[in-house]
């Protein structure tokens, strides 16, 4: 079976073509400062030589990631408005992550020669220990981000695939006990397929009469009766799928996302990262502009309260409020943003992105002061427009798109396919190629970084500091280049089958590293009598406490909460909060208890 292309996805794979074409291109040229200075400086740090605009477009490309461009989206078309408050501290994150740590980290890495986050903790207690455990939780939290970005990427390519779904026959549709409608279509090779679409509401009664098929459309019409009301869904015959599982669109988009994200960043390592972040921020940033302007005029006018017409963003948000008022007023949808919960929610972003180990090594890599303050600002503009712009052009998706993309109603795919369908319905088919180009950007630039990470923590901290400290330099090349693309082998498998909802996974994995990371790295640059100890008790207890009060939430203990996910909010409050205070306390507490060893102490703090 070929791939079925329509003319229109032909138009938008060329435009897509364009950009991947830049990447690989970038990459080969990266591979050239690889024979500059030392190798490993080199291929995980670019031997710390990044200027302002470099610096500030590939912080931002790394921190925008599969999250902002898929997952974020999808919370805000399924709960509108509400969303501005709940990502509003991400405009002063340039602040906290770039101003707390920045400089010092820069110093104490020059210092000592550090050239990874377990680096910095190692040489400044000279604890090969701490060191390890450094690099087994980085390699924890990055496995499982690796995994919702790669889907990401996958979603993006299929939509730009765009595939029909396979012929099929439809048999019969049947409710079941978990209020879903089953239904079953019959196959081409003689096997049967089932689809399982919630019902509309509780009350719903499946109205099997009034079924209809339209097989040129290959979708199946179905009714229900609420009371009074008949609604309807239009439910797509079965995708075309490759060893009868894996869908094949999705499949296609995958490895094709995988081979080039792979291919450009084990080739070119630091560099080809970087010069790419430079691209794909550049990308992202006309995109979602762009999209945003187009989303604004595809609104339909519709009359105001007040018998007003009302165009663009104010006739978005009277079509959600005529929907349901709370999309345009807090808390949100079942009660989805408290206040308690947001005041938590604001920390959390605030705090959690500086004890991000990728914006670590970021900062690590700077030349020096200046560039740092004046790539502070870029960044912080650079995020108030990226993130406003995604608000104004999903709360115009709910507004075109009312119930299609919702996971209790909606027929046409799931929440976090709105941001791909979104922009292929607001441009031409080759616009909508480069449009498509932006979340894909960000994605990219976002897994390249981790890949390093997981290279740079595998080959230096683990082989080379702790195993073979008299590796030769093209062992070390041979095994950095195995080492990246392994890993992306491996996350890509993983991703074949992945969870459904992209942010609550990377929101996990973002709080983790933030209650591992941000207490610990903070007494280790500014207080000189921190001890390996503290820090080691700070770094294991803020990740006990956050992953515990994940595990009661996904195993349903405290109040039902709108997706299984989520965690257990003990008080009200996000469990970041939590984690974090544990991570403060052990690592104050149990360095007070410890002795320091003063004489190593003096090299950082004379």
């Amino acid at each position: 079976m070929g791939l079925d292309l329509s003319s229109e996805s032909q138009q938008v794979l060329v435009a897509f073509g364009c950009y991947l074409l830049g990447v690989a291109l970038l990459g080969i040229v990266s591979h050239r400062f690889l024979t500059r200075g030392t190798f490993v400086k080199e291929y995980f740090l670019g031997n710390r030589g990044l200027g302002a605009w470099v610096l500030a477009l590939t912080v931002a490309a790394t921190a925008i990631s599969g999250g902002t461009f898929m997952g974020f989206p999808s919370l805000i078309y399924t709960n509108g408005w509400i969303m501005a408050l709940w990502i509003c501290s991400y405009m002063v994150v340039p602040i906290t992550t770039m101003t707390l740590l920045g400089k010092r980290i820069n110093q104490v890495a020059r210092l000592s020669g550090a050239v990874t986050v377990p680096d910095v903790f190692r040489d400044r207690f000279q604890s090969p220990a701490l060191g390890l455990t450094a690099s087994g939780l980085i390699l924890l939290f990055l496995a499982f981000n690796l995994v919702a970005q790669f889907k990401a990427g996958g979603l993006v390519m299929k939509e730009a695939l765009r595939l029909p779904p396979a012929p099929a026959e439809f048999l019969r549709a049947v409710p079941d006990e978990e209020r879903n409608l089953v239904l079953t279509f019959g196959l081409a090779d003689g096997r049967e397929e089932q689809q399982r679409v919630p019902l509309p509401d509780e009350a719903a009664r499946y109205v099997a009469e009034r079924t209809t098929v339209n097989v040129e459309e290959r979708e199946v019409v179905v009714h229900f009766q609420v009371g009074e009301r008949t609604l309807s869904k239009q439910v797509k015959f079965p995708p075309q799928r490759l060893a009868g599982r894996f869908d094949k669109g999705y499949v296609i988009g995958l490895v094709i996302f995988a081979l080039t994200v792979i291919g450009y960043t084990t080739y070119g390592g630091f560099w080809a990262v970087t010069w790419t972040d430079v691209l794909e921020g550049l990308v992202m940033l006309f995109g979602i502009v762009l999209m945003a302007f187009l989303a604004v005029r595809v609104v339909q006018p519709i009359q105001g309260q007040d018998g007003v017409e009302l165009r663009g963003l104010a006739a978005a948000t009277e079509h959600l409020r005529q929907q349901d008022p709370a999309l345009v007023s807090g808390p949100g949808p079942r009660n989805y943003l408290p206040l308690g919960l947001a005041f938590s929610m604001f920390l959390m972003w605030s705090m959690m992105s500086p004890g991000q180990p990728s914006g670590m090594v970021r900062m690590m890599s700077f030349k020096d002061t200046p560039s740092l303050r004046r790539a502070l600002v870029l960044v912080g503009g650079y995020y108030l427009l990226t993130y406003g712009c995604l608000l104004v052009i999903f709360v115009c998706a709910r507004s075109i798109y009312p119930t299609e993309f919702l996971r209790e109603i909606g027929t046409e795919g799931q929440p976090d396919s709105i941001m791909p369908a979104m922009t292929r319905r607001v441009a031409h088919p080759l616009v909508a190629g480069m449009l498509l180009a932006a979340p894909y950007a960000a994605i990219m630039s976002t897994v390249a970084a981790f890949l390093l990470m997981i290279s740079s923590s595998l080959v230096r901290d683990i082989y080379q500091r702790s195993i073979n400290p008299d590796a030769s330099e093209k062992t070390i090349k041979r095994l950095s280049y195995a080492a990246t693309g392994l890993t992306g082998l491996i996350v890509m498998i993983g991703a074949l089958n992945p969870p459904d909802y992209l942010q609550y996974l990377i929101v996990f994995t973002g709080s983790g590293q933030g209650c591992s990371f941000l207490a610990p790295m903070a007494i280790t640059l500014y207080w000189q009598r921190a001890t390996r100890q503290g820090v080691l008790a700070g770094m294991l207890g803020g990740f006990a406490v956050l992953f515990g009060l994940y595990v009661l939430g996904w195993l349903g203990v405290g109040a039902p909460r709108a997706s299984r996910f989520l965690p257990l909010e003990l008080g009200g409050v996000d469990p970041l909060v939590w984690g974090l205070l544990t991570s403060i306390v052990l690592s104050i507490g149990v360095s007070l208890l410890t002795r320091p060893d003063e004489e190593q102490a003096k090299r950082y703090f004379p």
